[in-house]
């Protein structure tokens, strides 16, 4: 974590399960910003000199990426929003991956012109979807540094991690209570306040009037929405979770 960084405190951290956050500048220099943060932080993953590359210049495609083409060109670079987040996850077949997530403020792409821009924009799209196998997407979200938190979406990319890596996932809060209260306090802090803790049969629950409900037994987080869309993981995987849960929340408002 850079000096400044501690200052502002911003949580740019992965140890114990967290979510590496930091806001991204407005201007040229969004790009290089996050390569050198990234470049900081991905040493102690015990990725190869290709893996280390190829996520670099994502990184970089993915804010360029967010400067061209979702900043809402108000002139208002204080408060355009933009945040680069980076935690580890599994993959659902049992390996670790890395995520990035570049997050903004606006729900839909920005218009552009027919030729120029959006051209480049396909660029840096297609050389992720080449070095990720297609493993990239974006959904609605909320923001992580802002207080209150914003909505908007998060364009992100995964990559597999060595078995080399450190997790540090496993310092979460393991016993069901605890991991649900730590859950709760995630989604709070992105703005949603109306899942209420409660006891069900003597499994820790939250729900939010019948919107969504979220269960906790067995080491292992549960949830189903009114859509009908569910889904489950492991506690470890607290982070993960709660980014799915705010792209459900958010969806259902959509």
């Amino acid at each position: 974590m850079t000096k400044a960084a501690a200052t502002c405190g911003i949580p740019w951290r992965l140890e114990n399960g967290g979510c590496a956050a930091l806001p991204l500048p407005a201007d040229d220099s969004i790009a290089r910003v996050a390569r050198a943060h990234v470049t900081g932080l991905l040493p102690a993953l015990g990725l190869s000199g290709q893996d280390f590359d190829d996520i670099i210049l994502m990184v970089s495609e993915l804010a360029t990426n967010v400067l061209q083409h979702a900043l809402p060109g108000t002139g208002d670079s204080a408060g355009h929003g933009a945040e680069l987040w980076v935690y580890q996850r599994t993959d659902g077949r049992g390996r670790d991956e890395l995520v990035v997530k570049a997050f903004d403020t606006l729900r839909g792409w920005r218009p552009q012109a027919p030729a120029g821009p959006m051209f480049e924009h396909g660029r840096g799209l297609e050389i992720i979807e080449l070095l990720t196998k297609g493993r990239w997407g974006h959904h609605p979200s909320r923001s992580r540094l802002r207080s209150p938190s914003v909505r908007g979406k998060a364009t992100w990319f995964a990559l597999p991690l060595p078995r080399t890596a450190r997790r540090h996932r496993h310092s979460w809060r393991m016993d069901e209570p605890h991991a649900t209260k730590d859950l709760h306090g995630l989604l709070v802090q992105r703005g949603i306040e109306d899942l209420t803790p409660m006891d069900e049969l003597g499994v820790p629950v939250l729900s939010g009037r019948g919107d969504l409900t979220v269960w906790c037994e067995s080491a292992t987080f549960r949830w189903c929405a009114r859509t009908g869309e569910s889904g489950k993981l492991p506690i470890t995987d607290i982070t993960e979770v709660c980014e799915q849960l705010v792209h459900l929340w958010e969806s259902m408002d959509d």
